[in-house]
């Protein structure tokens, strides 16, 4: 069988039918039952179903039993070295379910999945919903199953929904697949776990483009509207953009392998053989995989591969002075012990800028050594992010002026918090304590900027956390306050880590 090409969305010409199919196999999808695995409800309520949050429920309808909801519903692997591989699996059968529909309406039988390649500054298109997705019906007059009216505002307008800053793809710089060690880099692909469904420590390409594109299609929504869909783990997979999305995240996986020969995927057993994953094929049946099973797309089991894996970077990005950076080879040294060196007190981020000091003391411990002046690494950890659904996203910057705005600083910068899982990292239940997310990022370029303005204090961080939506005024900044107030958001401290 030839390999298929996963395709970029906004790349198919005017007469390629691969949406069109794709669009026809949602509706066939969306008429079988929520007890059918193949069905359109089921295939997103393997990512999380929460009873009486189902904006498709049916009044008296049944569902699975609660055996089978236990065991194959409500299984997304977030905050966990599982993010990438369970997506893939997930993605590679409702994939051949697509395709089995396709077939069935007398279709083409080699259609593959589109990518939405959201981060492409030659097209300035980009950071647009596809035309595809944003009209109710088809030229025919019939109904679209690609569009959802449960987007942000700016989505279904055609106008650019997101920053550049969501769509960074930093990420790919990071050696690490894995998180090294807690306050340190949380990886590329996350931390070491078991099955994790949500919490915990986020990896840096579930952080940033994954969580940030996820609320910013879904928007935030208010106290009294729910957000729209893709902001939520129990909705997210309903809207036919969730499957462009994680194509492309999926992609940035095969991206990050191929632009350096050092970036290599776990070969713990662990996550190699460690945890197996059900889901159904487009038969209806029980099929099972572990992390081994889908390292190569082009396996047959798979059988694809990207229109474009090469690496987006065309100049290196530039290394820091004094810092251990990425060279052409990987680290140039081994990764250090991190030391914690400051940390607040909690803080509560509401609509407004809110703004906190770190204090900072000198190592003492595994960076004593370091305060010569050897390289470091330095990390900002923002732990036990709690809160409710509907709450906004925010900026992070770094020694911002009083008296200015921190738009005007984007070298200031220090990362995104996108709060997507927010809600389920934050309820506790049987296997989760309810603590909440951690975001992670690497400051150390941003702290030679300051140095090289002697706007580094070594006693003292100053950070601020800004609110952003671009819902309400799309032609306006990128950085506003918000049109309705949100729930707060809680943070159990803010901690500065050297390595």
């Amino acid at each position: 069988m030839a390999l298929r090409i996963r395709k970029n969305v906004w790349k198919l010409s005017v007469n390629d039918q691969t949406l069109l199919w794709y669009a026809r196999a949602v509706g066939v999808m969306k008429s079988r039952p929520i007890t059918d695995p193949t069905s359109w409800r089921y295939q997103g309520a393997i990512h999380e179903y929460t009873i009486g949050e189902d904006p498709l429920e049916n009044p008296g309808e049944a569902l699975p039993s609660a055996a089978e909801r236990q065991r194959f519903w409500t299984r997304c692997q977030h905050g966990t070295w599982f993010f990438l591989p369970w997506h893939r699996m997930y993605l590679g059968w409702f994939e051949k379910i697509v395709q089995a529909a396709i077939t069935s309406l007398g279709g083409p039988t080699d259609w593959a999945l589109p990518y939405w390649n959201y981060s492409d500054g030659a097209n300035p298109d980009a950071r647009r919903v596809p035309p595809a997705f944003r009209n109710p019906t088809l030229m025919d007059g019939s109904t679209n199953h690609l569009y959802v009216a449960e987007r942000a505002r700016n989505c279904n307008l055609g106008n650019i929904m997101a920053q550049p800053f969501d769509v960074d793809l930093d990420c790919l710089t990071e050696p690490s697949f894995t998180a090294l060690a807690n306050g340190s880099t949380p990886g590329f692909g996350g931390p070491r776990t078991g099955f994790e469904h949500s919490g915990g420590v986020i990896g840096l390409l579930e952080g940033t483009p994954h969580g940030s594109m996820h609320v910013a299609v879904g928007g935030r929504g208010s106290p009294t509207t729910p957000p729209g869909w893709m902001s939520a783990f129990n909705t997210a997979a309903l809207d036919p953009l969730f499957w462009l999305h994680h194509a492309n995240i999926d992609r940035l996986w095969a991206v990050w392998r191929k632009r350096n020969t050092q970036h290599v995927d776990p070969t713990l057993a662990q996550w190699l053989t460690g945890v197996t994953f059900e889901f159904h094929d487009a038969a209806g049946n029980i099929v099972s995989n572990r992390c081994q099973d889908v390292v190569d797309s082009t396996t047959p089991a798979l059988n694809y591969r990207y229109e474009e894996e090469s690496d987006p970077f065309q100049v290196a990005p530039s290394p820091p002075t004094g810092v251990v950076v990425l060279g052409a080879g990987g680290l140039t040294m081994a990764p250090a012990v991190p030391e914690m060196v400051g940390a607040t007190t909690d803080l509560v981020l509401t609509d407004a800028a809110t703004r906190a000091r770190v204090p900072v003391s000198a190592p003492t411990g595994p960076q004593l050594a370091a305060a010569g002046g050897a390289p470091t690494r330095m990390y900002l950890n923002v732990e036990n992010i709690t809160g409710k659904a509907g709450s906004q996203r925010y900026a992070l910057y770094l020694n911002v002026p009083e008296n200015q705005d921190p738009k005007s600083h984007p070298e200031l910068l220090a990362g995104v918090l996108p709060m997507f899982g927010l809600k389920e990292s934050s309820r506790s239940d049987g296997d989760h304590p309810g603590s909440g997310l951690q975001y992670t990022f690497e400051i150390s370029r941003v702290a030679n900027v300051l140095k090289s303005r002697n706007d580094w204090d070594p006693q003292e961080l100053r950070v601020v956390f800004v609110p952003y939506d671009t819902e309400e005024d799309p032609s306006g900044p990128m950085l506003a306050a918000a049109p309705a107030p949100t729930p707060p958001v809680r943070v159990g401290r803010v901690s500065l880590y050297v390595a």
